[in-house]
């Protein structure tokens, strides 16, 4: 959204002509990494560390990379740990990570350089595995379309020119922060996809389709707006943002703003009102396509789950990996041993008569029939329609799924606090969803709680602990329709 017309490698080229990436270029980058990431929580409000702190952290840095080859420059040469922290030192001088600053002639301080903050939050944002902070997403996709949608949000009549500019910039970053997190869904699901393609066996394939992948934080997004109402809020918002961008007032008023906040000329902040607004848009559309994304995603991980379930169970079963073993096992044992001398061992009576030595073309090894390997990889579907309908297939399984989840609501509705009990002769329960319900508390003891809150744990008790030699002795009720033994559910946590 800047102004400036010239490329983003020409105003990146004072940063890149001083090398200041260069550390990540060398084999040995996850030592300056760590470096860095030492020095910049150790530093003060400041960003000033003791320049003996700062040798004192690459040292300990360097320990814990034992096995890391370093260049001359980087102190490869020297034997003792304390030269090689004063070169890697120099390197980080010389990068523009630090800054040397001598605050006397028997003190010297150590400057975090400011380009070197962001790119540590860039690189710590990749290396993020702790999705906690997923569940402030419906926070900030409903912050965006309730300031959208109230009355007067980009009105310039109601708005200055400065109060405008802020209300958008503040929209854009948190339509942008949104985006991210759903960014962070999708590579969350592309993980658990890769971990499903090397799975040891059916009962890991099936663990992390039905209990793993759902219960995981990365859904909050995704339940968020396909269960929480947003999508229609979020399209009037779009509405809104574009109303915006077509009304030449508001880009005026916009303007105005941009050009006193920035110190240029009214006609290039014009141009910047337009950019700005239009980015807005952008964003906000960026989260309902990244949905549509994520919905393809998550389709392509049940059918990759349900190939691989197929392949373990029907295509490779325990047996050959069962006589594999054994044939190894009775080569190990009897190696050296002649056929003769195997017929008088326990277990291996030969059934073949007699034995053959083949010669000429025929002791020649014949050909392996290899078969041919299985591609797991699960091909996108050509057409729109068929992706609708296997969306629709998926949507229409995972309702009728006896999932955690579902436990977990009926505990919160009829069990709202520890130590609260319930039985079935009280529980009134009518519809089908209910029953599903009522299955998912008896086929698990725990689940996920709402809003990022500690899990649910709950415990059944029945009649048949106590009377199983006496079945006519367990009383019953009816469920939904159904009648079933009666129980007593006790939430413990």
């Amino acid at each position: 959204m800047a102004g400036n017309s010239s490329t983003l490698s020409a105003r990146l080229l004072p940063v890149l002509a001083g090398g200041f990436f260069r550390p990540l270029a060398r084999p040995s980058a996850p030592l300056y990494v760590d470096c860095a990431d030492r020095l910049e929580l150790a530093s003060d409000d400041g960003g000033q560390l003791s320049h003996s702190d700062a040798i004192a952290l690459i040292r300990d840095a360097l320990v814990a990379h034992p096995s890391l080859k370093l260049d001359e420059d980087e102190g490869g040469r020297f034997g003792d740990v304390r030269q090689r922290a004063g070169q890697i030192f120099n390197r980080l001088l010389e990068a523009g990570w630090l800054e040397d600053r001598p605050a006397s002639l028997d003190e010297r301080w150590v400057v975090i350089s400011p380009r070197l903050s962001p790119l540590l939050g860039l690189l710590r944002g990749y290396a993020e595995d702790d999705l906690a902070e997923l569940k402030d997403f419906a926070a900030t996709v409903r912050s965006v379309c309730e300031t959208l949608l109230a009355e007067g949000a980009l009105d310039p009549a109601k708005r200055n020119p400065e109060e405008l500019r802020q209300v958008v910039k503040e929209l854009f970053d948190r339509a942008t922060r949104a985006g991210q997190q759903m960014r962070a869904v999708e590579t969350v699901i592309l993980r658990y996809a890769q971990e499903q393609r090397v799975s040891s066996g059916p009962n890991e394939t099936l663990r992390r389709f039905l209990i793993e992948f759902h219960e995981g934080e990365h859904m909050v997004c995704y339940d968020t707006l396909e269960h929480g109402g947003l999508l229609p809020k979020l399209k009037q918002a779009r509405l809104v943002a574009q109303d915006a961008w077509a009304n030449p007032y508001v880009k005026q008023r916009l303007a105005e703003g941009i050009a006193k906040h920035r110190g240029i000329d009214e006609t290039s902040a014009y141009g910047d009102a337009e950019e700005m607004l239009a980015s807005l848009e952008r964003a906000i559309a960026g989260i309902s396509a990244k949905q549509r994304i994520i919905d393809e995603r998550i389709a392509e991980f049940s059918e990759l789950s349900a190939a691989r379930y197929r392949y373990q169970t029907e295509m490779r079963g325990r047996s050959p990996e069962m006589v594999k073993a054994y044939l190894q096992a009775a080569d190990q044992q009897h190696s050296g041993s002649s056929f003769a001398d195997l017929a008088n061992q326990p277990g291996m009576m030969i059934l073949s008569p007699m034995v053959e030595f083949y010669f000429g073309q025929d002791a020649l090894a014949r050909p392996r029939r290899a078969r041919l390997p299985v591609d797991l990889e699960i091909a996108r579907p050509p057409a729109v329609g068929d992706s609708l309908d296997a969306l629709e297939r998926i949507r229409r399984q995972n309702l009728y799924a006896v999932t955690p989840q579902r436990a977990g609501r009926l505990i919160e509705k009829f069990l709202p606090v520890k130590g609260a009990m319930l039985s079935t002769e009280d529980l009134k329960l009518s519809t089908e969803d209910d029953l599903l319900d009522f299955l998912a508390v008896l086929a698990y003891d725990r689940a996920s709680g709402p809003r990022g809150h500690k899990p649910i744990r709950w415990r059944i008790r029945t009649p048949r602990q106590e009377h199983g030699l006496e079945p006519e002795k367990i009383p019953t009720d009816v469920v939904a329709g159904r009648r079933v033994e009666r129980i007593a559910i006790e939430r413990t946590a």
